[in-house]
């Protein structure tokens, strides 16, 4: 019996390890290499904490309670230090687990009141305790595909902040409604026809907080997938304007070519006649008359060469001295849309800092890769006024929440393993960019 209470609150403290394993499952691409570590010492030291912490309750006879908070606060503080993610999105994410789990303790309450018909204050047997720990088990395995997918996909591509600086109240909500209806008593359960409507609030709970982070899931979906419509839209655009510039190079290129046998044979009767001053008066008429040379590709993607015309021409119009010098493979290195979508925020972020710029309107980029390597680009422009960040991210000038394009543009570049830096010095923006070849 001595050993059975002392398992007891070793056991109600370990539901702490299915909690802190899915709040990581879908950071699995932000821990920088800490996985294994973590895997290797946090679970053993989790399990150490819980045997000791357990023991210790046993032993002074208090109640779980307050150790079970004591490990929550631990365990968000060391989640937060561990993951390289915003405080907003880490916080939301533990927040929302802790609402999940609270939900499974009601759960065990009422299986225990129903199974055992006990009385007095609210505490798990032995029993019930075992099947509130593998309730959890059991609900971190239900939850583990959504996690690594649809949860790991809404972290790395919902960027707005304001959406995580409010998101974490509904999660605080529903754990605040979970401890709320929690009965102190037995008896209460008892008591009418508590007992039918219990668990049926205890599930509707946790089926409306499941549900709505469905829809905000499906709703992102949704926008994601407008403005990756609208970036194609953008792209193609560039593409139509660079694909009616090249068919009005071809057409003058073909009536010269039409028109040059006509100066053959002018130029043959000026020969014929010993007149050589005709010959070339003629001559320089003839090439003051010719169009523009045929526009320089930049590579030999089309679409990457569109973008970079599209905004070499609107450097052009805004007085812009743009240089671009580009050295890669005709595969773009991850897919094509996006690497577009990525330069032409580079490009665009760097024309509107110039246009704003009384000095010297200056934008150097160049872009290198070789075979297999990984393609390195940087971009320098003129900038007046320095950009402000706040935790590595630029905030926008133009509103008050982080710079979209540059916040696309790191996004990008994690999400296929590369990296990109912005730093500004002396009236000059540098944007560093790397990416790995898929």
């Amino acid at each position: 019996m001595e050993l059975y209470d002392i398992l007891h609150p070793m056991l109600e403290l370990s539901v702490s390890l299915p909690a802190i394993i899915l709040c990581f499952l879908p950071m699995k691409n932000h821990l920088n290499g800490k996985g294994k570590l973590l895997l290797l010492w946090g679970i053993p030291t989790l399990i150490l904490w819980c045997v000791g912490m357990g023991w210790l309750c046993w032993r002074l006879r208090y109640s779980t309670k307050l150790c079970m908070l004591l490990t929550q606060v631990l365990l968000l503080l060391f989640y937060c230090k561990a993951v390289p993610l915003s405080r907003w999105k880490t916080v939301n994410v533990f927040l929302a687990v802790c609402s999940v789990f609270s939900s499974m303790y009601n759960l065990a309450i009422l299986i225990d009141a129903l199974l055992f018909r006990r009385s007095g204050v609210v505490a798990l047997s032995l029993n019930s305790t075992i099947l509130y720990v593998l309730l959890c088990w059991l609900l971190l395995g239900i939850l583990c595909y959504p996690a690594t997918h649809a949860a790991h996909w809404l972290l790395d591509e919902v960027e707005m902040p304001e959406t995580w600086y409010i998101f974490w109240i509904l999660p605080l909500v529903f754990w605040c409604l979970n401890t709320t209806l929690r009965p102190r008593k037995y008896s209460t359960l008892y008591t009418n026809r508590v007992m039918h409507f219990y668990p049926i609030l205890i599930l509707a709970l946790l089926g409306l907080m499941l549900l709505y982070y469905a829809l905000f899931y499906w709703m992102a979906r949704g926008l994601a997938r407008n403005m990756r419509l609208a970036q194609e839209n953008r792209l193609l655009q560039i593409q139509s304007a660079q694909y009616r510039i090249l068919q009005k190079n071809i057409s003058d290129t073909r009536r010269a070519r039409h028109d040059l046998r006509q100066h053959f044979k002018a130029l043959q009767g000026c020969v014929e006649s010993g007149d050589l001053s005709r010959v070339a008066e003629y001559v320089k008429a003839y090439g003051e008359s010719l169009p523009p040379d045929t526009v320089r590709p930049f590579c030999k993607n089309y679409a990457v060469d569109a973008v970079l015309h599209h905004y070499a021409e609107q450097a052009l119009l805004q007085q812009t001295d743009l240089k671009a010098m580009v050295q890669m493979e005709e595969q773009t290195v991850i897919p094509e849309p996006e690497f577009c979508a990525l330069l032409g925020n580079l490009l665009e972020n760097a024309i509107d800092a110039c246009a704003a710029s009384r000095t010297p309107r200056i934008i150097r980029l160049r872009i290198r890769q070789q075979g297999k390597q990984p393609l390195y680009l940087t971009m320098d422009n003129t900038s007046d006024q320095p950009p402000v960040f706040d935790a590595r991210r630029l905030v926008s000038s133009k509103h008050g929440g982080f710079g979209v394009g540059t916040e696309s543009v790191r996004i990008t570049a994690e999400r296929y393993n590369g990296d990109a830096r912005f730093e500004w010095k002396d009236g000059m923006f540098y944007a560093s960019v790397m990416l790995v070849p898929q």
